[in-house]
């Protein structure tokens, strides 16, 4: 595609100008979403000597974000189809970390379809998974690949899964167990944790997604006993469709406790169904530029009473960065086309290899 040189002011590494005065854009990563998360991708994959770009929905959030960087950058709302098309021009792959989720990937995953780019995004939502999938034939056609959840939230449970029901023969039943873990939150992540809230619970019971009861129940965890509450996220959708185990489902803990959280879990759905964000926790800080840990537990059972159990602790935003920034990388070099989940991008074994990323249980064992 040829573009005159000066049209997007972009670097000289990322156009190749011919005596003419245009240019040939090479292969471009993108981007989409100037918070933390998106910031940290477009940094590895820039380090790992990606054309890296930035865009988002505010052209004077993207210019700051980009400029942090030193990185080229573009804008477009996600509700304009032709400025969508305008700043994929060349694009190879999008990135998108731009939440609520459910709100930014249809519309992204779209303007991929007409422009031909790879998409992947670092969603945990349940949503934009069922709704990934409805465009599996199109992506065929439009051979591109799409590939939902490349972030810590999905990536890392879906190889977790793998690993503990290695330890299983048979297995039927697996369960999930996320703990919150503190910090401010960008305005995008609260999104999503409200989309997720508002979602309600959704567990597959023998190979059916069901919605789950508001049952609030109770974990052993290796932090303690914790309170947790159903949701529906795609790690729900991952680990059913890449493992086959006919009933999975996810709950998130509650620092509130098992009678608190009853009372207080129906009204919060109420409030994010009706649109309210959840409150940031101004008072907690982050601990350091990646924040507290994120702790996944997973337990895996079948029939006959036997069972395993392992957990995965990791910054979820520096983990989630080397996981989009492979995947990325991977869909760029290879042949991969239709809908995928991260792990079958990127095989089982890739996520918990991640430095960083402290293993216990039946997942501390190869």
């Amino acid at each position: 595609m040829r573009h005159k040189c000066s049209q997007w002011g972009w670097p000289s590494r990322a156009l190749r100008c011919s005596a003419d005065g245009f240019a040939e854009v090479v292969s471009i990563l993108m981007v989409y979403g100037c918070g933390a998360v998106g910031l940290r991708i477009a940094h590895a994959a820039k380090v790992g000597g990606a054309e890296t770009l930035v865009a988002g929905r505010d052209s004077g959030r993207a210019a700051a974000a980009a400029a942090t960087l030193d990185l080229p950058w573009r804008s477009s709302p996600v509700d304009d189809p032709a400025r969508l098309a305008q700043i994929l021009s060349g694009v190879r792959v999008l990135v998108n970390t731009a939440g609520p989720m459910a709100v930014t990937a249809p519309a992204l995953m779209e303007a991929c379809l007409r422009s031909g780019c790879h998409y992947l995004d670092v969603s945990n939502e349940l949503a934009v998974f069922l709704d990934a999938w409805h465009r599996d034939r199109a992506a065929r056609q439009a051979g591109i690949a799409v590939v939902p959840g490349a972030g810590f939230a999905t990536a890392v449970v879906e190889s977790l899964a793998h690993r503990v029901l290695g330890r299983v023969p048979g297995a039927d039943t697996v369960t999930i167990v996320r703990s919150a873990p503190g910090g401010t939150r960008s305005d995008g992540v609260r999104g999503t944790s409200s989309a997720l809230l508002a979602a309600g619970g959704w567990s597959y019971d023998a190979g059916q997604l069901l919605r789950a009861p508001d049952t609030i129940l109770s974990f052993d965890l290796p932090e303690g006993t914790r309170a947790a509450v159903p949701i529906g996220s795609g790690e729900v959708f991952a680990v059913a469709h890449a493992t086959g185990v006919p009933n999975v489902s996810a709950y998130y803990t509650s620092r509130l406790g098992p009678v608190l959280s009853r009372l207080a879990v129906p009204l919060a759905r109420h409030w994010a169904r009706a649109g309210l964000r959840l409150p940031n926790r101004r008072q907690e800080r982050a601990a350091g530029p990646a924040g507290t840990p994120s702790r996944i537990w997973l337990r895996a059972s079948n029939r006959g009473g036997a069972a395993a159990e392992g957990w995965v602790e990791a910054s979820g935003t520096e983990s989630t960065a080397v996981i989009a920034a492979e995947a990325a990388r991977r869909l760029d070099s290879g042949r991969a086309v239709g809908v995928l989940t991260s792990g079958e991008l990127l095989g089982p074994g890739f996520p918990l290899g991640i430095p960083g990323i402290r293993l216990g249980g039946a997942a501390g064992f190869g």
